[in-house]
């Protein structure tokens, strides 16, 4: 508060002496003062609440110390609830970028995790530019019974060619000029061939494709989930990250990312990548028949 009313130290030391339950007289407030801080004249006293009723915009008529009170404890409440809702909700962050070391540490917890309702890891993306460097992690995942869900967008989709198109349009060229949405998505099913020929066909390791719109790329790993929205000049992953906790008392939020993970589940194909097929000609054939 101090930053954005640009108070000093001094005016600071007078709103501390400020009760929370009851507006005190001014010279209540004065006797509090000097108790807790030092000696101070009225006048110089009368002359640090006038600067701070200016800098607070108290300017009504009639006694101004029950105004300043009355604001700031409107003021606290309202930050309070703030804090409850989103609490609440269970949005815990904002990330400007996604979070990479943060990820990697909740998968350790869900890896390390005795809840077998905890030991799940879910991935929606149109492709996923950072699914390589879970390589070892989504390994070891599935080497410690946590089931791996991942959903890409069927590379030959018209969904995949307007996301290529609007990235290719709006993002800087640094992007647009290497996108390539359909060789993306085959970059990381070669990823999950690896790790399939690693662990020698995982029975934990769920593969689909959908052929529709996605709203947000999600990333979840137990009851922890990330969230970024599809902007027209950025990769899901270089924008805003919503970090959330799915076993929250209000599930506005968790409820309806899950569910909408969940429909986007029931309408894809599953595709698994084996290592001893030619898997790519079946990629293109998957939503054709």
């Amino acid at each position: 508060m101090h930053r954005e009313y640009e108070l000093t130290s001094l005016e600071i030391e007078v709103l501390m002496c400020l009760e929370e339950n009851k507006c005190q007289t001014k010279k209540d407030l004065l006797e509090t003062y000097i108790r807790s801080y030092s000696t101070i004249e009225e006048e110089a006293f009368t002359q640090r609440l006038k600067n701070i009723y200016k800098k607070f915009q108290i300017t009504g008529k009639g006694y101004k110390l029950p105004q300043l009170h009355k604001y700031l404890t409107e003021k606290y409440i309202q930050h309070q609830n703030k804090d409850i809702f989103f609490s609440e909700i269970g949005l815990t962050y904002i990330y400007p970028t996604f979070p990479r070391d943060i990820f990697e540490k909740e998968i350790d917890n869900v890896i390390r995790s005795d809840n077998q309702e905890h030991k799940r890891v879910d991935i929606l993306q149109t492709f996923a530019p950072n699914l390589n460097d879970y390589f070892e992690h989504l390994t070891q995942c599935i080497k410690n019974d946590v089931q791996v869900r991942i959903l890409l967008a069927w590379p030959y989709s018209e969904a995949a060619k307007l996301r290529e198109n609007v990235l290719r349009r709006y993002a800087s060229n640094t992007i647009s000029d290497e996108i390539n949405i359909c060789d993306c998505v085959i970059a990381n099913l070669e990823t999950l061939e690896k790790i399939i020929r690693a662990l020698d066909n995982p029975k934990l390791l769920d593969i689909k494709l959908y052929d529709t719109l996605p709203s947000l790329a999600i990333y979840r790993a137990g009851d922890y989930m990330l969230a970024a929205p599809f902007l027209h000049g950025s990769l899901a992953i270089n924008t805003f990250q919503l970090e959330l906790k799915l076993n929250t008392s209000n599930q506005l939020i968790a409820h309806t990312l899950q569910k909408d993970f969940e429909l986007m589940w029931q309408v894809a194909r599953r595709f698994y990548p084996d290592p001893n097929k030619n898997w790519r000609n079946d990629l293109k054939i998957l939503f054709t028949s």
